[in-house]
């Protein structure tokens, strides 16, 4: 590595360690608290976004970007870099204001999860029975055993996503269409279902707030340090675009190394906005998709802004490639992310029944091991361009990437 401040290097090393044990105790009390029931795995899968993915991808992510959040830092704050100070302290009091204010708004909301309810509470869940006005509701965890082995049959649980919207129900004549209601448990109209389905998260409020978990307090905590950690992502890949060149003056070209690890925790992080869109589609067939809150409705502009800053670090990292190879490379970044826009829903439905509602433990453990072998080829700094192409291939490339342009 260039040569860098010890200081800097240490301060970095805690800030991102603190980070990643608030990653671990989160997960770890869920496994603690909701492991003798039976319902911790479960959970777990539910709420994949926060236990699984943040424990084993955030790794992956803190490690790739270690090594490019110590070169800024250091160039930053001795005044290497233009506006350096300013800009670092600034970047950093926006990333902890806006933790602090997002993660309330998300607080605000007024569906809870079904892990900030005790484990008791779940095994002493018998539903509710039919009223005049709402349908019978099923046991929490019979709702979230049926959905999970249902995600795995056919076209997954988007077979059964339907509107609750006001409008919708009041005009639509599928509004009458009988199909299988989560929360009830049995084949019920749309409309009667989305009765079931706001009668549930009731529910599961009264739930949560009669026997509130450690689980969901530990999160109230965690979830600013998540943010901040997310936040603290995309900055320091705006950061690094921003002042390349003053970087490469510092310290010469960048190494394709770390501009290679950057793109691999860029790539992972986006599954992180994937499998909060899998986690929505799951939670709208409990409690509908009228529950709009600031959560549901920031999660797809998040989704959006990491797409744009995980191409953004790929092409920093495509830099360090020969033009023709580069130029192909974007072209088919841009194919991929036209087939992610229009392929989505299946994308969340897989995600749904490996490591959402549906996934297992064989499905986390794949997913860690090939979280696994990514961090280890970063901290062996795996260098893409120093694997030499033979004539042939190079030539095939230099074809593509000529035809895609017109030449």
């Amino acid at each position: 590595m260039t040569k860098t401040h010890f200081a800097t290097r240490v301060a970095v090393t805690i800030v991102f360690a603190l980070l990643y044990l608030a990653f671990l105790t989160e997960t770890g009390v869920l496994v603690q608290e909701f492991g003798a029931s039976g319902l911790a795995l479960r959970l777990a899968s539910l709420d994949s976004q926060n236990f699984i993915f943040f424990p084993v991808a955030g790794l992956l992510a803190l490690v790739a970007f270690w090594q490019p959040a110590v070169l800024l830092v250091d160039a930053m704050w001795r005044g290497q870099l233009k506006f350096g100070r300013i800009v670092l302290g600034g970047s950093l009091v926006v990333a902890l204001i806006g933790a602090w204010l997002i993660s309330g708004a998300f607080e605000s909301s007024e569906a809870r999860s079904v892990f900030e309810i005790s484990p008791k509470a779940l095994a002493a869940d018998d539903g509710a029975p039919a009223t005049a006005e709402a349908p019978p509701l099923a046991p929490v965890t019979e709702v979230l055993a049926r959905m999970r082995i249902l995600s795995g049959v056919d076209r997954g649980l988007g077979e059964y996503q339907a509107q609750c919207d006001r409008e919708w129900l009041q005009y639509s004549v599928a509004a009458e269409v009988e199909m299988l209601c989560f929360p009830s448990g049995e084949r019920l109209s749309v409309r009667a279902c989305c009765t079931a389905k706001a009668a549930f998260r009731q529910h599961l409020n009264r739930l949560a707030a009669e026997a509130p978990s450690r689980t969901g307090a530990v999160h109230r905590w965690v979830m600013p340090v998540k943010i901040f950690f997310l936040l603290l992502l995309l900055g320091i890949g705006i950061l690094l675009v921003q002042y390349r060149k003053g970087l490469e003056r510092l310290h010469g070209m960048t190494p394709s190394g770390i501009s290679f690890g950057l793109a691999l925790g860029g790539a992972v992080m986006l599954i992180w906005p994937l499998l909060n869109a899998a986690y929505l589609q799951t939670m709208a067939l409990l409690t509908g998709s009228g529950s709009a809150s600031a959560y549901t409705i920031v999660a797809p502009l998040i989704a959006l802004g990491f797409g744009v800053w995980t191409l953004l670090l790929v092409f920093f990292h495509l830099r360090s490639y020969p033009s023709q190879i580069e130029y192909a490379a974007k072209v088919g970044g841009f194919i991929a992310a036209a087939i992610g826009v229009f392929r989505y829903e299946e994308i969340t439905n897989y995600l749904a029944r490996t490591l959402g509602v549906g996934g297992g433990l064989v499905a986390i453990i794949v997913f860690a091991v090939g979280v696994g072998a990514l961090i280890i080829s970063v901290i062996l700094g795996v260098d893409p361009t120093d694997i030499k192409l033979d004539e042939d291939l190079e030539d095939a490339v230099k074809t593509v990437a000529e035809t895609a342009s017109g030449d």
